[in-house]
């Protein structure tokens, strides 16, 4: 990029008349280069105007280094125009290119097993959109855009609790509406264990591992119980995400909307909007902060959104969403990530936009190697 593109971009950006594209070059190379020397472009030009830059960014660096991941385009809109600039962020030509294209690795999908209180297992990956199965007065239904919905048919006669489990597998997530009509959204590498039918019990209790957000029908008559490890989760009514996955080593429970009540190994807390309880294996306590729900919910409406994301938890969500294997090298940077990418992206676009915040990597089939 020349001098003159250089100033002509600052120009526009500080006058507001930069494209979404050219706003998002910008901002990525300001908060890559801040504090390094580009020898093309003078001094004068960056004193003059990336302070001003700097104050106009919608996202701005903790204490800890945080790359921003262009939040508000495409991953790839961004990277040509980027690659087209010539501005090469991570100091090295890309070599990788011709290793993304040989080892295309898909996005996932919709995608689950349903196992059967009798033990059948049906793929509802495979099966027909329409009516699956009929157990217990339910009529079990599989919708084209990836639902599982149970409704009853007939509530009389036997009255034996007959329990389901849906799982989804990395690369899967699935959407579950339950018999009384709680919604239950289930990410990859998930699961969750219901009864067919709540309407012989005095509480609406599930198993769940993995993730899953939920909207939980109000009944006050009946409780709504979600046990996730060693956690329970009570509500009557009310809009909360659970990630529980056992390779994080905590379990994260986010309130949108109502209220809920935590308790783990005899520690009790209750949340309010907006707020998430946490709590580590081992640890005594809960921890309870006020979080970006939208952030922690993103995946559910096909995001992938980092707000001060540690690269680890970054690289567990790209692992169990895409079904690979991660391994970190020795010496690998512990930097933060701030930004949004949309989860139908391959993972080839994927890495390459991680790469351009400074991460390095190698595919070895389906096994991701993150390097130094």
């Amino acid at each position: 990029m020349q001098q003159d593109d250089v100033r002509d971009l600052l120009n526009r950006y500080l006058d507001g008349k930069c494209s979404d594209d050219e706003k998002a070059v910008l901002e990525s190379w300001y908060l890559k280069y801040e504090v390094e020397d580009l020898p093309e472009i003078p001094q004068r030009i960056r004193d003059e105007h990336l302070n001003a830059v700097w104050e106009s960014l919608p996202i701005h660096h903790s204490k800890k280094k945080v790359h921003a991941l262009w939040p508000y385009i495409s991953a790839a809109a961004i990277l040509l125009i980027v690659l087209s600039a010539g501005l090469y962020f991570y100091g090295r030509q890309n070599n990788t290119e011709q290793q993304y294209t040989k080892n295309q690795i898909i996005p996932g999908g919709n995608k689950a097993i349903l196992t059967l209180s009798d033990g059948r297992k049906i793929s509802l990956t495979e099966a027909s959109n329409g009516e699956i199965a009929e157990q217990s007065g339910i009529k079990i239904l599989k919708t084209a855009d990836g639902q599982l919905i149970y409704t009853a048919v007939n509530t009389t006669g036997d009255n034996r609790v007959s329990f389901n489990t849906i799982e989804t597998p990395k690369g899967g997530q699935y959407q579950v509406m339950l018999p009384d009509s709680t919604k239950v959204w289930l990410n990859a590498s998930s699961s969750l264990k219901f009864p067919a039918s709540f309407s012989n019990l005095k509480e609406r209790r599930v198993e769940m591992r993995g993730e899953a957000y939920f909207e939980v029908k109000h009944n006050e008559h009946k409780p709504f119980r979600v046990i996730a490890g060693n956690q329970q989760v009570e509500v009557l009514g009310t809009h909360f995400n659970i990630m529980s996955y056992r390779e994080e080593g905590e379990i994260r429970t986010t309130l949108l909307e109502g209220a809920v009540k935590l308790s783990s190994n005899r520690q009790l807390a209750v949340l309010k909007p907006g707020q998430q309880g946490f709590i580590s294996n081992g640890s005594e306590k809960y921890t309870i902060d006020y979080v970006d729900v939208s952030a922690v919910t993103a995946w559910k409406d096909g995001l992938f959104y980092f707000d001060n994301t540690d690269l680890r938890s970054l690289m567990g969500q790209i692992s169990r969403w895409y079904d690979v294997e991660v391994v970190f090298q020795p010496g690998v940077n512990e930097d933060k990530f701030s930004g949004k990418i949309e989860r139908s992206s391959d993972l080839a676009t994927v890495l390459k936009v991680l790469e351009v915040g400074g991460v390095h990597f190698k595919v070895d089939g389906r096994k991701l190697i993150v390097q130094p």
